[in-house]
């Protein structure tokens, strides 16, 4: 790309100052400034040029191979056991049953609470009910065919409200109802005694796999002095170790987690390494050698989590001029077979409790009620999946906008004109929004780049045999920065060397969002060193500070600010030393593009290397550990009123569609997106995010669900489970609005998750704006979109 066109682009990042854009694209450079460049990537040719090693690239010699024996069954008692031939089986190293878990017979990111390997009793069609392992994964196969178990089954149940009902079949002891939750604010008998206009819908989503390219890779191995070190693709480093330690009943400090380069997760390689790390770490644990479990694509989409399936009712009031009175929603959340990131992790962390607080959406609401309920199933179990509880809401809280528009007979972008939050705005939890609230620049920037006011007035037919139709659609989102519990925070480390070359310590992982590079930008702006001159260490637990999960969109945000807190340390005994050697005042010496200047006499510099020489050889700090966790959360149990999140992001999307009305065939022709992320470190990277999280909500909107018929899944391999291929992708027009956020460094928020959240609805909206056929219940595929086009012409007659 030019020189030219790259300044184009960067004129798309738009703040609420009034620019001189002619400016801002010529004016010169005060000087070098890492942050806010889009700097390729630091792992970008490694990938294209395909010499990044992933775990399936790694040396297998001297690696037993790990396989699971899984339940037939999606619930049953386990009667016996019978392991015999499969012991006797040449290669076969171990066969290990539930009482061979050396400590805690249970995993689970929040709860313990699915068996590493099921001694009674199964929950769903993926249970391990058995672990091998052999010199070969032939050897392996063989073993788990030889394993004879006998179940006595049970009375299934796969809906979550069946699942509260007093005769339901308990999946748990404890029952089958994991989590109830509510949230409460205003009056809602007067919310909707002063409604003009209400509505009532039921909305309904599906089990959705993270179908990320790379299958799943766990290695376990045992070392001399009795620590094991656990290697694998993975988000959640800290996790993985102390689920890992526990099973095997050994201290903390007896296990290494070490991630190795990931090749997509989504959220869902914060469940499956905690999984294969356990079992493959008792697998090491017996057998004294190293243990790979690999997983085959059908294994994966047999036995990981999923994102969760909800029912979502709603009940919405507003007046005569389109101002929200009155919401109220209900929420059937279905865990599965286990807790997995499901439950409440006080006071708002987990994915139920964000779905309950998203719910209502960016709107300003003066009576609100929620009632949420998650409930245990014999499906697979929800996890992490990008958003985290909130895609789900989304589909709801927009469609229902836009049927509330329909029934005033108001413009869809003037009911959200005219309810959605701006600053000092409340939300539905009692929240005041007192900083970085960009909403209504989103929605303004994308109505213009749309083109929205023409296109409204041109939807309908396209083609001369009026079998075409086109529709456009809009949807706004809102997501937090942070996960909203009592312990969110990150630790980073800074070192910097005499020769002033960097090395950078952080436990949050790269899964392809780009942190790798992000993190390394905030370090070389903080110190005033050059990009090239950071090198960010590979996340390893005995080497890196706790950091939390890389998941929440909370990676730039708190690790960013650890960072900056880190650096400083290090950069005050390198100015001293600088003041010292210049003989000028500390506070007048800036540190930039490897040099240490005087602001008043810029001719007056050193060399960062030779100041860093010289701290090295006076014995002065060149070391630095930052620590920063975000303002505290608050979220009362009863009420729901609080603050659960210190920051949010904006975003508004609009999509154009082309519906067959023949076929039920949907065609997303044009697309714009634009996001207020507070500040873009890297625009570029920002505009990945952004165009990769609008392919995923097209793939839920249109073809992306895992099928299930008893508790069984139809459709476990990639063959049969639809994603969005580039040929279903439009060109999309990311626009980056900054509106600062006060506690975030250099005024950045998170962006990872935010993306796909509106493309769902947006895409939904457009197709019902084009036809006239509303799908409520995913995806909208063409046999879903006919039958929606159907009924909406019987309505007409």
């Amino acid at each position: 790309m030019s020189k030219e066109s790259d300044d184009r682009r960067e004129v798309k990042v738009l703040t609420r100052e009034k620019l001189d854009l002619r400016q801002l694209v010529k004016a010169p450079e005060v000087g070098p400034s890492v942050v806010g460049r889009s700097i390729v990537r630091t792992d970008a040719m490694l990938k294209v040029t395909g010499r990044l090693d992933f775990g399936a690239d790694y040396l297998q010699d001297g690696f037993l191979h790990g396989k699971i024996l899984r339940s037939s069954h999606p619930h049953a008692l386990i009667k016996s056991i019978n392991t015999k031939k499969a012991k006797e089986l040449p290669g076969v190293a171990a066969v290990l049953t539930a009482e061979s878990v050396p400590g805690r017979n249970g995993f689970g990111a929040i709860i313990p609470d699915q068996p590493v390997i099921c001694g009674d009793k199964v929950r769903f069609v993926g249970d391990a009910v058995a672990l091998v392992a052999a010199e070969t994964e032939k050897i392996a196969h063989q073993a788990l065919e030889l394993i004879e178990v006998e179940y006595d089954p049970l009375p299934p149940v796969f809906d979550p409200r069946e699942a509260l009902k007093e005769d339901a079949p308990k999946i748990h002891e404890k029952g089958n109802l994991l989590s109830y939750n509510k949230l409460r604010k205003g009056d809602m008998e007067k919310g909707f005694a002063q409604a003009d206009v209400i509505l009532e819908r039921t909305y309904q989503v599906p089990f959705l796999d993270h179908a990320y390219l790379e299958p799943d890779i766990c290695m376990a191995i045992p070392k001399a002095d009795g620590t094991m070190l656990v290697e694998g693709p993975m988000q959640a480093p800290f996790t993985v170790r102390r689920n890992v330690n526990a099973v095997l009943g050994v201290p903390i400090n007896k296990v290494r987690v070490r991630q190795i380069p990931m090749g997509g997760g989504f959220g869902g390689k914060e469940d499956s390494p905690i999984d294969l790390g356990c079992r493959a770490a008792v697998l090491a644990y017996h057998t004294r050698r190293p243990v790979r479990i690999a997983l085959e694509r059908e294994e994966i989409t047999l036995q990981t989590s999923k994102r969760h399936p909800m029912i979502m009712q709603i009940k919405i009031g507003a007046k005569k001029d389109g101002t929200l009175v009155a919401f109220e929603g209900v929420i059937y959340d279905e865990q599965g077979a286990y807790a997995s990131m499901g439950p409440v992790i006080p006071p708002a962390g987990g994915s139920h409790i964000h779905a309950m607080v998203m719910m209502p959406g960016p709107y300003e609401i003066p009576n609100v009620k929620v009632d949420a309920y998650l409930c245990y199933t014999n499906h697979p179990y929800g996890g992490a999946m990008r958003g985290f509880g909130a895609p789900q809401v989304h589909v709801a809280h927009e469609q229902i906008m836009d049927e509330l528009a329909e029934a005033l007979n108001i413009n869809p972008i003037d009911i959200r004109r005219k309810n959605g939050f701006r600053e000092d705005s409340a939300t539905a939890t009692g929240q005041v929004l007192e900083q970085s609230v960009g909403l209504h620049d989103t929605l303004e920037v994308c109505t213009r780049a749309f083109d929205w006011d023409r296109r409204y007035q041109e939807t309908g037919y396209v083609d001369e045999g009026k079998t075409k139709r086109r529709g456009i659609g809009i949807g706004l989102g809102w997501y937090r920065t942070s996960i909203g519990t009592n312990n969110d925070a990150c630790g980073a480390n800074v070192y910097v060397h005499e020769d002033g070359s960097v090395l950078l310590y952080t436990g949050i992982t790269e899964m392809g969002q780009g942190s790798f590079t992000v993190l390394p930008q905030i370090c070389a702006e903080e110190l005033g060193v050059r990009m090239e001159d950071v090198r960010l260490v590979q996340p390893d637990t005995d080497v890196v500070p706790e950091s939390g999960p890389t998941v929440g969109s909370r990676s730039t945000t708190l690790m960013g600010n650890a960072i900056i807190l880190a650096a400083r340390q290090v950069k005050e005994s390198i100015l001293e030393m600088a003041s010292e050697m210049l003989m000028v005042p500390m506070d007048r010496l800036e540190s930039r593009d490897r040099r240490i200047y005087d602001r008043d006499n810029s001719g007056k510099s050193l060399e960062f290397r030779e100041v860093a020489a010289r701290c090295m050889a006076k014995g002065k700090r060149l070391i630095g550990q930052g620590w920063w966790a975000p303002p505290p959360p608050t979220l009362d149990p009863e009420t729901g009123q609080g603050n659960p999140y210190f920051v949010y992001t904006y975003s508004t999307h609009m999509a154009e569609v082309v519906v067959d009305m023949e076929t039920g065939e949907v065609e997303v022709t044009d697309y714009v997106a634009a996001f207020d992320v507070g500040k873009a470190i890297n625009p570029k990277a920002v505009e990945g995010q952004i165009e990769g999280g609008v392919a995923m909500g097209l793939g839920y909107a249109l073809m992306e669900e895992v099928a299930l018929e008893g508790g069984y899944i139809q459709n476990l391999n990639l063959k049969n489970y639809l994603i969005p291929t580039s040929l279903d992708v439009p060109d999309i027009e990311p626009i980056i609005v900054e509106v600062e956020n006060r506690f975030g460094p250099y005024g950045a928020k998170g962006i990872g998750e935010m993306p796909n959240l509106p493309a769902t609805p947006a895409i939904l909206n457009a197709i019902a704006n084009a036809c006239g056929g509303r799908v409520r219940t995913l995806p909208a595929d063409p046999e879903r979109v006919f039958w929606a086009i159907k009924e909406a012409e019987r309505a007409v007659r």
